[in-house]
């Protein structure tokens, strides 16, 4: 009997050191083979290729050749950011298994793996720890003008009284909102009890059974977007980006927000109106924000971020962890793990 071929791809973010975790999947009688995506060498060619794939979807990124090259036999294609696109369905007749180490699956079609009845996995949790350290890192730095001080610092200028001087609170006195409760903003949620703070929720993508169930065993508080809008000094986004959450958060929603709460994005850009945000900051309809993901990324020098004196900005790095890329191998893994041994998997997303 052929064994099961698994071809892996690896890149400059999931470096062949790290994909060759999934060399010990040939106890289970496989043939593992990597090959590399030489268009994503580096991490900034990854957050270009995925911002590429979130605007413009599967078609808009070219292929991988060396995995056009390497499919044909393949039963299990492993990918980082290389497209498993139609060209590649298409070529690997043998194909069984799609699996993308990603939180986000943009770069497989996956309509067409649906239709062909091919599961796909992905590592939805793998920057879950990352991100969510980094969400509360961005609340205190907004808050409590860390990063803010420190550039005045190298500038050479002493400052002790700042735009937030009024409403500069301590975590345990605040109330913090949620958007979003799955794998990151459940672990914001958790980081955040050891402060203290008050903690809504609003998932508006929960059922009664998962809103049951935070409110009972996670003993938070499950509420309306307008009432969290209202009551929170943060308020932190934590959805997917799709055409449901295209704009979720605009100008009617910064208008209900406290004139005194921070806004705090390090999910997608596209789910916030960036001008609306703009705008309530310039006229101070919000006391701050602190955002980490932009429209168009690298930010241009014209940005209006950049005319700003409450806010905090990063580029693009709440998921960037040495740990996230062997985490994504590994759940990866236990995936695969369970497929060999025929067990059902446990994270297809599209079947």
């Amino acid at each position: 009997m052929a064994k099961t071929k698994i071809l892996c791809v690896y890149d400059g973010g999931i470096t062949k050191e790290i994909m060759s975790a999934l060399c010990d999947l040939e106890k289970y009688d496989a043939e593992v083979v990597m090959v590399e995506d030489t268009d994503m060498v580096s991490m900034a060619e990854i957050t270009d290729r995925m911002g590429l794939l979130e605007k413009g979807g599967i078609d808009a990124a070219p292929d991988c050749q060396n995995l056009l090259d390497a499919c044909e036999d393949a039963d299990i294609i492993v990918v980082h950011c290389a497209s498993i696109n139609k060209n590649v369905i298409d070529k690997a007749k043998n194909l069984k298994v799609a699996a993308v180490l990603r939180g986000g699956y943009e770069n497989a079609d996956v309509p067409y793996l649906t239709e062909k009845k091919i599961p796909l996995i992905n590592a939805p949790w793998r920057s879950a720890e990352a991100v969510s350290d980094f969400t509360v890192g961005m609340m205190i730095a907004e808050n409590k003008n860390i990063a803010r001080s420190h550039k005045l610092l190298m500038e050479g200028k002493w400052c002790k009284k700042y735009v937030n001087q009024s409403y500069i609170h301590n975590m345990k006195n605040c109330t913090v909102g949620l958007i979003g409760y799955g794998y990151i903003g459940s672990r914001v949620a958790k980081k955040l009890k050891g402060f203290g703070c008050r903690i809504l929720i609003h998932d508006p993508f929960a059922d009664e059974a998962q809103i049951a169930r935070i409110e009972t065993e996670d003993q938070l508080t499950h509420v309306d977007l307008d009432t969290l809008l209202q009551e929170s000094d943060f308020v932190s986004l934590h959805l997917r980006q799709s055409d449901q959450t295209h704009h979720f958060i605009g100008k009617e929603e910064f208008a209900k927000m406290k004139e005194t709460a921070y806004f705090i994005n390090t999910a997608r850009p596209l789910i916030v109106d960036t001008d609306a945000l703009v705008d309530a900051l310039k006229n101070r309809v919000i006391g701050g924000a602190a955002i980490d993901v932009y429209d168009d990324e690298p930010v241009t020098e014209d940005h209006p971020y950049l005319q700003l004196d409450n806010i905090t900005i990063t580029p693009h790095i709440a998921g960037t962890s040495s740990d996230t890329m062997a985490a994504s191998v590994e759940i990866g893994y236990e995936e695969l793990e369970l497929y060999l041994q025929g067990k059902p998997m446990r994270n297809i997303r599209n079947l």
